[in-house]
């Protein structure tokens, strides 16, 4: 470590001093003489409090601040986990490690272990134990203005100055008082503060408009509120001017961010609920409109939950990433005035109360509660379809394009039953190196349809995705999608995938591929499960699977239309298969069913899925080039389906 005070240089007159003749001259000696020559202090606006729950933290929410403290102790230890990789230094910290991804080095340059430390301070037992936090968290900052704090590469790179700043912030709020007993400290993280906010004001206008941009905005807003002065008010004034274009650029109409990550739109709507917490408790006023984009992201969040509180795993999306879901929502709820937002319980976990204050927490209590259950909805914007089922019962549709950097899952989903998940996307690579993070982005990795091996995607394009229909009629819900990932297999180009999902809620979803083209070709559909599924045959005259992790968290999976059926599972070689890690560094075996066939298209297939079956199930597709007919028997009634042209019919008959 380097000690900041062991590297100040003091001028001092090493000879007689000439007398300066008349006034001009003596003025410039006053003020050249120690200390004139010193630069003031940054100046800070007083009045002006970031995370007012700090006041009603207390050591009753030990069990809620435990991760946080785990945390905290790690860096004590000197021991820093990002992305799933943890590294130990020993020695002086390395701000560029070699080896590691420019991710996994903004994280540690983010320092955003300053939360966790105050939190520990904030829940000390003793004075004592608070000081030796703050030696903890002021010895982490001057170790990273001596190793990081002037020189060029990832630190002062956009991305890590929007999430370091306010962390900075934050470590003002939770050591005030020992910062101003520590005025070398206090003075060198303030000139640092102000020399990052300089260099973020100066980089926002080459940032490209993504949730970068809008943690930029949210780091100068917080700065220009915290300094005082002129340069500050720019500060204030850009920060505002990004969060609220961008609001309207990066957030679609129907709540979502426009990024389709789920772990993204996390980390957005955190940035705006503490953006208008801190508006409020200011009386400072929030755009109407804005408010109502806000709230429209929260609804969003809320539509696209499994019941076990937490997103979809899209797109790379891993848990504990983001704020969980039940703190936006509730912090969403009492911010935004929303009492239908509120999840169920106390006010949960840190981040909201520290937000949002005693006076929030007390909102929250008496808020009435939103109705459990899921409702059908279609995000048509952002591209994701939510077909229920039971309370507990849920299938989570991805029926969009992936974005840029997104996985090979175009028209893959999630599913629910009797609250936990059978079904699910594998999740995502984090730091592993290849074949991992290769696997968790390919398309075998996601419950989709793969032509001849391929992938989704090649060479950056992705598959586009087109004649969308989503109808609701007669209890029956029904998404339809075509993409042309595999066109180019094709010497004609013509060769698509549609797949068409139908969801009677409480009593089946079915699931059915269609490849359209010509030749002959080997086609592959896969279903993924949780590591904790138990999948047991039953065959009755026909193949069929019993996915479970309890009596009421069971589905049937009946397919049709396949040649062979295939099981795997925790395979590494030649090619891996059968993989989970719902959070980065956490990769587990999970079994894996294959519906494979070589076929001379056009060629319709699928498979349907029954939560907890009783009797046996059947299922028979019959396809022209106009109609679509499905036929399924599950529980002594039969269901027949006729789709023609988008338009969508079922009718219903006891055997």
């Amino acid at each position: 470590m380097v000690d900041l005070e062991s590297v100040r240089v003091t001028r001092r007159a090493h000879g007689p001093a000439l007398r300066p003749s008349g006034i001009p001259g003596r003025l410039r000696s006053l003020f050249s003489a120690p200390g004139w020559s010193k630069k003031p202090e940054p100046r800070v606006r007083y009045g002006q409090i970031f995370l007012p729950g700090l006041a009603v933290l207390g050591r009753q929410h030990l069990a809620a601040a435990k991760p946080l403290l785990e945390r905290a102790e790690a860096v004590r230890g000197r021991r820093f986990t990002h992305l799933g990789r943890t590294l130990g230094f020993p020695g002086r910290i390395d701000w560029s490690p070699a080896g590691l991804s420019h991710a996994w080095q903004v994280s540690l340059n983010s320092l955003d272990d300053l939360l966790p430390l105050g939190v520990a301070a904030a829940l000390a037992p003793s004075v004592d134990v608070r000081r030796r936090w703050y030696d903890v968290a002021a010895a982490l900052v001057r170790e990273w203005i001596a190793g990081a704090g002037e020189a060029p590469g990832v630190a002062w790179e956009l991305p890590a100055l929007a999430r370091r700043i306010p962390n900075l912030l934050y470590l003002h709020a939770f050591f005030a008082a020992e910062l101003r007993a520590d005025p070398a400290q206090r003075r060198a993280a303030l000139e640092s503060l102000q020399a990052q906010a300089m260099a973020l004001a100066a980089a926002v206008g080459d940032q490209p408009a993504d949730h970068r941009l809008i943690g930029a905005g949210r780091a100068l807003f917080m700065a220009g509120r915290f300094f005082d002065g002129t340069e500050a008010r720019g500060w204030l004034e850009a920060g505002a001017g990004i969060l609220w274009n961008q609001l309207r650029e990066q957030v679609n109409e129907d709540g979502g961010h426009r990024s389709r990550s789920p772990v993204v739109h996390g980390l957005v709507l955190a940035d705006y609920l503490e953006v208008i917490a801190i508006l409020l408790a200011a009386n400072d006023d929030v755009p109407l409109w804005a408010r109502k984009r806000v709230k429209a992201m929260a609804d969003f969040l809320a539509r696209l939950l499994h019941p076990d509180g937490e997103v979809p795993l899209f797109h790379g999306a891993a848990l504990g990433v983001a704020r969980p879901a039940r703190e936006l929502l509730a912090t969403a709820a009492i911010v935004l005035h929303e009492p239908g937002l509120a999840p169920p319980g106390d006010l949960p976990g840190v981040w909201p109360l520290l937000v949002v204050g005693d006076a929030g927490r007390r909102t929250h209590a008496h808020l009435p509660r939103r109705r459990e259950g899921v409702e059908a909805h279609a995000l048509r914007r952002t591209g994701f379809y939510v077909l229920p089922g039971e309370p507990g019962d849920v299938l989570l549709l991805d029926g969009e394009s992936p974005p840029a950097n997104g996985h090979d899952g175009a028209f893959g989903y999630e599913l629910s039953v009797g609250g936990m998940r059978i079904i699910v996307d594998a999740g995502a690579g984090g730091e592993e190196p290849v074949p991992w993070a290769e696997y968790f982005r390919s398309t075998r990795a996601h419950n989709v349809v793969s032509v001849a091996g391929a992938e989704q995607r090649a060479n950056g394009r992705v598959p586009a995705v087109s004649d969308v229909h989503w109808v609701a009629r007669d209890g029956l819900l029904y998404f339809s999608g075509t993409h042309d990932g595999f066109a180019r297999l094709a010497l004609d180009l013509r060769l698509s995938h549609r797949r068409r999902v139908f969801c009677l809620p409480g009593r089946f979803w079915l699931v059915c591929d269609e490849l359209l083209g010509s030749g002959q070709w080997d086609v592959e559909s896969f279903i993924h499960f949780h590591p904790e599924v138990r999948l047991v045959a039953a065959c009755h005259g026909h193949p069929a699977f019993v996915a479970s992790r309890s009596d009421a968290a069971a589905v049937e999976i009946v397919p049709a239309g396949v040649g062979e059926i295939r099981m795997t599972g925790g395979v590494e070689t030649p090619a891996p298969q059968g993989w989970y890690a719902a959070r980065h560094g956490e990769r587990r075996p999970a079994p894996v069913i294959s519906l494979a066939a070589s076929v001379r298209l056009p060629f319709v297939f699928g498979y349907a899925l029954v939560p907890r079956a009783d009797g046996p199930t059947a299922v028979h597709f019959e396809h022209d080039a106009f109609r679509l007919h499905a036929r399924l028997s599950t529980g002594g009634v039969e269901y027949r389906m006729t789709v023609v042209q988008g338009d969508v019919e079922i009718v219903a008959h006891r055997l």
